[in-house]
């Protein structure tokens, strides 16, 4: 029944049998009819709140206008389009927790699938957890994170998450059988390492799964894991100096965890018996991938000491193809403050949506079997390397052409002709400004975000770093402002030198003792010399 029919209905009878607007009773007598139905978005939507079900929740107790203030009206009906339930009226620690974690930043970025208090918890028919009928109930906990975050799924599809099969694989772990097989409850799930609202990726130094906190993490069940593992570390290294030594998951894979260690089972020279095949390809998406992997790449490359399985830790011994489940390498389980700044970035937020085919770890560095150091004259990271390396993307017809609001495109020819760009070209000077230099290697923003060292409020201190006299010169003058306020728009460097063509005059250069006025966007003050 529709809702204005049904609210008819009511108004008709009101005579006959009224009841308080804000009671339970009263909201009832409407949305306890199976066939209340409203439109949203060209849709039919239930408004249907079944009664057996809200009894058994832990809110029975609660009035419906603790939840729904906007219903609170004296007479009916009330507003049709009621505001969502702010869950944080009651559980405002949740929330801030919530809000804080991946998954509430997402959804305060309106980003597609992100999950609501709901998806989880259920709206009228909450449960406690202690209830195995509740969702969050802990055995269930697997199956419920594995709604969303397994193969298949569209938060799989639409995001680049690094973890694959995630349900499956925790099913044949350690945990998954002692939990699904033995009934264990003080098995470890999802919850337990991840935590419940506070969520956060395992490149988030606060994270509970971070290279410097995985160790507590697995602590809080394996209690004596120091002392079982004295042929790897030393009593309390963990606590004293975390990162310093193989954290839990460099040995025992998140959420395939078998007893034994991949590193002692599985060896170099079983990879490369197949991969050393210059003709070994398999087919990913319609395109054929070399799986060739060359050992004189690997002696070459900055990863020579490292076994395979330490990358690929995602590989089962027990498969007669260990690699077969084998994904893309999650370089952070190394460079974990690396991977912290390019996931904020706006390549690694481009990335995790998929859009633009945006750059991963390899695109810049090459794949770990030929990465080098950034020392190295060979490798694509060397200072002299970076502008042709950023320019393949950055450049007309290229990548990031595609991307709205880069204020800049052509970025290489620009800068080729810029007194940086002519240092290092022509004249072959190493000190001179590079793109990473300006922009950072790992934590490249626009320059309308304020983190971005190339926001206007941070491109003196940026210059700075090259240009310290000139920084001392100009935070003395009335161009600049200690708090950043200011009632009239102050120019930076950028007001009068532009970003990437910054190439010299020729006209002869101004003296202390001749001041030449020089032409910049400026007018409101007629202060504004080359000196």
């Amino acid at each position: 029944m529709k809702i204005h029919n049904r609210l008819l209905i009511l108004l008709l009878l009101a005579g006959f049998h009224r009841l308080p607007a804000q009671t339970r009773e009263a909201c009832l007598e409407c949305h306890a009819d199976p066939g209340l139905t409203t439109e949203r978005g060209g849709r039919q939507v239930s408004l249907f709140v079944d009664v057996r079900a809200l009894d058994k929740s832990t809110h029975k107790e609660v009035e419906c206008i603790s939840c729904h203030p906007d219903a609170a009206v004296e007479e009916f009906p009330h507003p049709e389009k009621l505001e969502p339930v702010n869950c944080a009226t009651c559980h405002d620690d949740a929330q801030l927790d919530f809000d804080a974690s991946i998954h509430g930043q997402a959804l305060n970025r309106q980003a597609p699938y992100a999950p609501t208090c709901t998806e989880c918890h259920g709206t009228h028919n909450i449960l406690a957890a202690s209830l195995p009928e509740s969702p969050v109930f802990k055995m269930n906990i697997p199956y419920l994170c594995g709604k969303c975050h397994r193969e298949g799924a569209p938060v799989a599809n639409v995001y680049n998450i690094s973890e694959h099969n995630i349900l499956e694989n925790y099913s044949e772990s350690i945990h998954g059988e002692g939990m699904f097989k033995k009934g264990l409850m003080v098995s470890a799930t999802c919850t337990d390492c991840h935590g419940r609202h506070m969520i956060l990726p395992h490149t988030v130094p606060k994270s509970t799964i971070s290279l410097h906190n995985v160790a507590k993490t697995c602590m809080q069940c394996h209690s004596r894991i120091e002392q079982v593992h004295q042929q790897v570390i030393r009593g309390e290294l963990w606590e004293k100096r975390p990162g310093a030594i193989p954290a839990c998951t460099d040995c025992h894979q998140p959420h395939r965890l078998r007893r034994g260690s991949l590193v002692l089972n599985v060896e170099d020279r079983a990879c490369l018996k197949c991969h050393e095949q210059e003709n070994l390809q398999r087919v990913t998406d319609g395109k054929v991938e070399s799986m060739f992997v060359s050992k004189r790449d690997i002696e070459n490359s900055s990863h020579k000491t490292i076994p395979c399985v330490k990358c690929h830790s995602d590989i089962d011994p027990q498969l007669a193809r260990p690699c077969e489940p084998a994904g893309r390498v999650d370089c952070s389980n190394c460079h974990a403050k690396m991977a912290e700044e390019y996931f904020q970035s706006g390549h690694g937020q481009a990335y995790f949506e998929k859009k633009y085919d945006a750059p991963y770890c390899t695109t810049c560095h090459g794949n770990g079997h030929v990465t080098k150091s950034r020392l190295d004259e060979t490798s694509p990271t060397y200072r002299s390397a970076i502008p042709t390396l950023c320019g393949d993307c950055h450049k007309q017809g290229g990548k990031a052409e595609q991307v709205p609001g880069l204020a800049e495109v052509n970025v290489l020819f620009d800068y080729s002709s810029s007194v940086h760009g002519k240092g290092l070209v022509e004249k072959g000077l190493l000190p001179v400004a590079i793109c990473t230099d300006c922009h950072s290697s790992h934590y490249v923003l626009k320059h309308t975000d304020e983190r971005s060292m190339v926001n206007p409020k941070n491109i003196p201190a940026t210059c700075a770093n090259c240009h310290r006299g000139i920084y001392k010169d100009f935070i003395k003058s009335v161009h600049f402002s200690a708090t950043g306020e200011s009632e009239e728009k102050l120019p930076t460097c950028m007001d009068c030198h532009s970003a990437h063509p910054k190439s010299r005059s020729n006209a002869a250069p101004a003296t202390r003792s001749s001041p030449k006025p020089i032409s910049t966007p400026c007018t409101a003050r007629p202060i504004a010399w080359a000196i």
